[in-house]
């Protein structure tokens, strides 16, 4: 970037903050690029853009979960923020002429929204408001575009990176096992993350309790999101001497002590077409059991044998039996090496490129916004 030229100004909503590394990483990448001024912007659950625009004045405001904006705890407070939304974003592009960039991590979001078909149109209207669209793999591709009724040429794949480096990563194996009360002999499968009715852990027990062996041991750690289904899992567990509950915020320090206690990590999503808790275990070099859906099966290309149709859990962990402690750990292996392929710095890349893009048409002449707007 030339000295005389002005950095571009990127605002980041909503803020994540710590719950949200892949945010926070990718803030970072884009300041390391040298053309971005980025930052988050104004966290308000109402005209977030606008207010954001007015004190901030980026270039370019970019969405995450967009589910913050427009579902609310009933269908009447649903309607309301997604009307403001749509206010917002009308600002956004045609008062202060702000470009807007979506990266879409989810075509569900991860509580039920009702009414289904206002969240619906206020994605399809955030897709029509946005010059592109990142998703995160060329799998996730085919349903954005039918869901969201926008061209193939609207969307930018370009997958997450690793947290390798973000987490500590110094507790062995048995020291592991040692603080969390299993014993060597164990062989342990670990589920970890937010306590919520989306990730499937009903079914999780009820697969393990069906198909594990007597030395098996199931893990389940994370914050009870939704304290009704949190009890509900917690009595099933109950009900089984080899599942383990630690139901509480997990602190970044200490999740090390769970992945490498851990033989396997199961994920067994109803509905997902990214996740960071995919990456995270990969990045601790772990085989995983995980349904085909989104970016998974893509991501976990060299352990083909433990992704399972959905509503094939059951099987995956039959399947699981029959493989040794060898070939688990070449499948962790491999998951490491894939999934520190790509870097922080790609997206970055790809949003100087679209910048570039759009910079070039203006000055050719060439239409500002996008011919769905």
């Amino acid at each position: 970037m030339s000295p005389l030229t002005k950095p571009t100004k990127v605002s980041f909503l909503p803020k994540g903050g710590s719950e949200d590394p892949g945010q926070t990483l990718t803030l970072q990448a884009m300041r390391a690029h040298g053309t971005f001024e980025v930052a988050y912007g104004v966290d308000l659950r109402f005209f977030a853009g606008i207010a954001t625009c007015l004190l901030q004045r980026p270039d370019y405001l970019h969405f995450d979960w967009i589910s913050r904006y427009h579902v609310g705890r009933n269908p009447l407070v649903t309607l309301a923020k997604a009307i403001a939304f749509w206010i917002d974003l009308f600002v956004v592009r045609w008062v202060f002429r702000t470009r807007v960039v979506w990266s879409l991590h989810n075509l569900k979001p991860h509580e039920s929204a009702r009414p289904e078909w206002l969240h619906r149109w206020a994605q399809r209207m955030m897709a029509r408001r946005a010059d592109w669209i990142r998703v995160f793999s060329e799998a996730s591709t085919a349903k954005a575009c039918q869901v969201l009724r926008v061209d193939r040429s609207r969307l930018r794949v370009v997958p997450e990176a690793s947290f390798v480096g973000y987490y500590p990563d110094t507790v062995s194996a048995d020291e592991a096992r040692r603080r969390l009360g299993v014993e060597p002999q164990h062989f342990i499968l670990l589920w970890l993350g937010s306590i919520r009715p989306y990730k499937g852990l009903e079914n999780l027990i009820s697969c393990f309790r069906a198909a594990a062996e007597p030395h098996w041991r199931l893990l389940i750690a994370g914050r009870p999101y939704v304290a009704d289904y949190a009890e509900a899992i917690g009595r099933a567990a109950q009900a089984d001497s080899r599942i383990l509950m630690f139901p509480r915020f997990v602190p970044v320090d200490e999740l090390q002590v769970f992945y490498r206690a851990a033989d396997v990590v199961v994920l067994p999503f109803v509905d997902v077409e990214n996740s960071g808790s995919l990456l995270v275990a990969m990045g601790f070099h772990k085989p995983v059991v995980a349904p085909d859906l989104g970016v998974i099966r893509e991501r976990l290309s060299a352990q083909p044998a433990l992704v399972y149709q959905p509503g094939g859990l059951e099987t995956a962990l039959v399947r699981l039996r029959g493989c040794d402690t060898q070939q688990l750990r070449g499948f962790g292996e491999a998951n490491h090496v894939n999934v520190t392929r790509h870097t922080w710095a790609e997206f970055a890349a790809v949003f100087a490129m679209e910048r570039d893009r759009l910079q070039a048409q203006h000055k050719g002449g060439g239409p500002v916004l996008h011919p769905d707007h």
